[in-house]
């Protein structure tokens, strides 16, 4: 009971952090509403709402690779809390994972359920480097290229393909890992020496390579999840595009896709550390290098985030404190 009040409060509290950081965005929020067309908002908020459901739908998808069948309902509820705890505890969605465990606890082992949110990660990074060509043809065919977004098109694919091979690479070192299981313990002791949580580890990571190997088995049936993240993408660039819409302007498709590539990619190297910022510089970055007037890159991308964090926070709030362990 104690550690569930302890961790209500402190969601509590990083909600109400994110509040204090994005006060400013709030206010300019509300006056960019006098110009907007508030249909348009609505029908961003329900597709936005729509996202978590598909969200769901791809862990429901990969937990039928590992035998599991949860109900939609429940992964959408998973889909928002995880969000939310990604949101106020930036770790570059580790938190999310381990939070992911404990709303699929004790029906899914923990150790495929982390699993099944690091591939969501895996997927959409692939999913980004599906869209990127198509974003950068779109680009160039209206005539809005130069050797910047060249330049930065080509890094960022690199290194988004760089680092999924090095993760590919130390989860295939399946000794190494277990070998570091078995060190840890060993280590934790000399710090809390009434740390009891070998077995725990250890059926943590063979759970992991169980679900890591069905996977493997059956690679057909993964299509399936990576068309679900895919649809995740295609949604939100749907989204941000309607956000420019709302303000009567017809930004080039081109250059909303690269801009909400460009900002998913700021957003995961700047999650490590924090959470706020990253994602709406990136978006704006790039918008501006593409052609866009400041001021509208910068006020369509603040609607489009707040109205990200509105629908998405407050029930994750709710849902993560329904998680919570009893």
């Amino acid at each position: 009971m104690i550690a569930r009040t302890v961790l209500t409060w402190a969601g509590l509290l990083g909600l109400s952090i994110v509040v204090i950081l994005n006060r400013h965005n709030l206010v300019a929020f509300w006056h960019a509403l006098h110009n907007l067309h508030w249909f348009i908002l609505m029908v961003v908020v329900v597709i936005q709402i729509g996202s978590y459901w598909v969200n769901g739908l791809y862990y429901r998808s990969i937990l039928r690779i590992f035998t599991y069948d949860v109900g939609v309902t429940r992964l959408f509820e998973g889909a928002l809390a995880t969000n939310f705890v990604n949101y106020v505890v930036p770790t570059a969605g580790l938190a999310g994972a381990g939070f992911l465990s404990q709303v699929l606890a004790p029906d899914v082992p923990r150790g495929k359920s982390v699993l099944t949110q690091l591939m969501r990660y895996a997927l959409s990074a692939l999913s980004v480097l599906v869209m990127m060509p198509v974003g950068f043809a779109l680009v160039v065919m209206a005539g809005l290229s130069h050797h910047g977004i060249v330049r930065v098109t080509l890094t960022s694919a690199g290194a988004i393909a760089a680092l999924a091979f090095v993760l590919v690479g130390l989860v295939q070192q399946e000794h190494l890992l277990r070998r570091v299981v078995q060190w840890l313990p060993r280590a934790l002791r000399r710090v809390v020496k009434r740390f009891r949580g070998d077995e725990a580890l250890n059926n943590f990571v063979d759970q992991f390579y169980v679900g890591y190997h069905a996977m493997g088995r059956q690679k057909a049936r993964m299509l399936v999840p990576f068309a679900w993240s895919m649809v995740y993408i295609l949604i939100e660039v749907f989204t941000f595009y309607l956000a420019f819409v709302a303000f009567s302007i017809h930004e080039p498709l081109g250059a909303v896709i690269m801009a909400y590539l460009f900002a998913n990619i700021a957003s995961t190297l700047g999650g490590v550390f924090f959470s706020t910022g990253t994602f709406e510089l990136g978006m704006v970055g790039t918008l501006v290098a593409l052609g866009s007037p400041f001021a509208i890159a910068f006020s369509v991308t603040l609607v489009y985030r707040v109205l990200n964090l509105l629908i998405g926070l407050p029930p994750g709030y709710v849902f993560y404190r329904k998680y919570l362990p009893k």
